[in-house]
């Protein structure tokens, strides 16, 4: 059984699942069906698909590290200096603060 994504822009992806993939897929859909348990089969793969979509975006999108979060907001108290929206949301933008900043900051330090 082919598996597709359907985007809401009307753009689909097509799964390529091997034979093994197809046949328990059939197997869980048959389940959760006979169990009526299709509600929660389909929210157990829509947190993986969120979960899996995640690891698929370019670098500069995806969420920075805790490590580079903490770091930056030491580099923004220590400095007085405002710590970008953007840079808590995105690896690219808090990359760009952190190249910016962190060698002043650690100048700072030394100099305490």
């Amino acid at each position: 059984m082919p598996m597709q994504l359907v985007l809401d822009d009307g753009y689909s992806i097509s799964l390529q699942l091997d034979h093994h993939a197809q046949e328990v897929w059939a197997i869980q859909f048959s389940r959760a069906i006979e169990n009526e348990r299709l509600d929660q089969l389909m929210e157990r793969i829509a947190s993986a698909f969120a979960a899996a979509l995640i690891g698929c975006l370019d670098y500069d999108l995806q969420v920075p590290s805790d490590a580079k979060v903490q770091f930056a907001t030491a580099i923004s108290r220590e400095l007085g200096i405002a710590l970008p929206a953007e840079a808590l949301r995105f690896r690219g933008a808090m990359d760009e603060f952190l190249d910016r900043f962190a060698e002043a900051y650690k100048r700072h330090r030394q100099n305490r």
